[in-house]
């Protein structure tokens, strides 16, 4: 490993850092929240066919992660490993995230195929950003409070993304509609994403991966038990989080208001806001594993308080979503860091670093947890009768309302179950195989 030493990152570095993660997830949340309404409601697709294609797209999507991982690991452009494929995909994804959102007006046959078109081709371009933006973190600086600062700031950019999303992705919808909707927020997204190209320097520079093979792909992911271990817990969790695709069915027909999506959103992510200023201090005092489990099992309990309490009293039911907010953006935002001791412990066990890969499974979980939970929250939305445009049932409703809350607590007590008996990487023991690669690398 070649280093310079003593080098870390300036404030414009962070800044850009985390400037490109509020385009991405104003991105991320506009396909997240709107898609599936959009192509039932507007596009006019069936609920089992919206299902189908979330999870077919999203399972190769989600399978062809490693490869672009692995893509990532051995290929060394000009101007680094990771930086030129941000620099591409800060253009490439808003202008596919437009099309995405396009209605061609054609036969059910015709807007189906495009629909799969563009969102297998959103899907790819998506994992070609998210990749390599972690990975940089590692190639930014060695020292792990330096790569907390910074995966810290990018969470607190996505919680920004959040807000503008949360605030104006439903009333532009309705003022421009779908199309044009798309239209502002991806300039806005393009401006934010820009700047890293211009900024931020890959100083860390590990010794090239010449071979990478589907073989050294496999390697990387089971030979990396924590890896396995943490994404097992977080695909699961993602997998029954069916709330994050019927939000908007909620306001538009639980609530009776599309617009107060936009309500729910913004006290949902607020949070965001807050957490990654104390984050930081919160691993410190903790570590990552114990502060998972704590707000894991908050969000248990107030997710489970507000079934039963229901939706009636809105007041406190924004009151509950705020505090569940904190209890389950805090391990979200600490993907990226149990990532980075992935890593580590990967390099240490194999003595080969596959950074591109380790992140790639990070998105691939991502991706395969958001397929499951599209596929199974538009899907019985199907079951419990949803009319697109249309006064729906009692059953239909209350079908929603379990999608919302009670399915995502399922998954929270499997992934706290995951983590709680067989997660046992701990802090001090990623600085100790740092210390140790380091010691035989110099």
């Amino acid at each position: 490993m070649n280093k310079q030493a003593g080098l870390l990152t300036t404030r414009s570095e962070r800044m850009s850092y985390g400037s490109f993660f509020v385009g991405q997830n104003i991105i991320y949340i506009l396909v997240l929240s709107f898609l599936a309404q959009f192509y039932t409601d507007e596009v006019g697709l069936a609920p089992a066919a919206v299902a189908t294609l979330f999870l077919v797209a999203r399972v190769w999507d989600a399978v062809n992660d490693p490869m672009l991982g692995a893509l990532v690991d051995k290929c060394n452009l000009k101007g680094g490993r990771f930086k030129p494929w941000i620099n591409a995909v800060a253009v490439l994804m808003p202008l596919v995230t437009i099309a995405l959102f396009y209605n061609i007006g054609g036969s059910s046959t015709s807007n189906l195929i495009y629909a799969y078109v563009t969102y297998i081709l959103w899907g790819m371009i998506y994992t070609v950003s998210d990749v390599p933006i972690f990975a940089l973190a590692t190639a930014m600086t060695d020292n792990l409070d330096e790569r907390v600062s910074l995966i810290s700031i990018g969470r607190l950019a996505a919680g920004i993304a959040g807000m503008i999303a949360s605030v104006a992705a439903a009333p532009i919808i309705g003022a421009l509609g779908w199309t044009g909707a798309t239209l502002v927020l991806m300039a806005i997204a393009l401006v934010t994403m820009i700047p890293i190209r211009f900024f931020t320097k890959e100083r860390i520079v590990y010794d090239r991966q010449e071979n990478v093979s589907i073989k050294t792909m496999f390697e990387a992911v089971y030979k990396n038990k924590y890896l396995l271990i943490y994404y097992s817990a977080f695909i699961v969790m993602m997998s029954f989080n069916t709330g994050s695709a019927v939000g908007t069915y909620f306001a538009t027909y639980n609530l009776g208001n599309f617009d107060l999506f936009s309500v729910v959103m913004l006290v949902g992510i607020l949070p965001m806001m807050i957490i990654p200023v104390f984050l930081p201090k919160l691993i410190t005092m903790m570590g990552k594993k114990k502060l998972f489990l704590v707000t894991t099992g908050v969000g248990i309990l107030v997710t489970l308080a507000q079934y039963f309490i229901g939706y009636s009293n809105f007041a406190l039911f924004l009151v509950l979503s705020f505090i569940k907010g904190f209890a389950l953006y805090t391990p979200m935002m600490m993907m990226g860091l149990f990532s980075a001791d992935c890593a580590e412990y990967g390099a240490y066990v194999t003595g080969k670093r596959n950074e591109g890969i380790t992140f790639s499974i990070q998105t691939f979980s991502t991706k395969l947890g958001t397929a499951f939970a599209g596929f199974f929250g538009t899907m019985l939305l199907g079951y419990y009768g949803y009319v697109a445009n249309a006064a729906q049932s009692e059953r239909a409703m209350n079908g929603i309302w379990k999608l919302m809350t009670l399915y995502p607590v399922i998954g929270m007590v499997i992934g706290f179950v995951i983590i709680y008996k067989f997660y046992d990487l701990e802090e001090a023991d990623v600085k100790r195989m740092i210390d140790e690669m380091q010691m035989k690398a110099s």
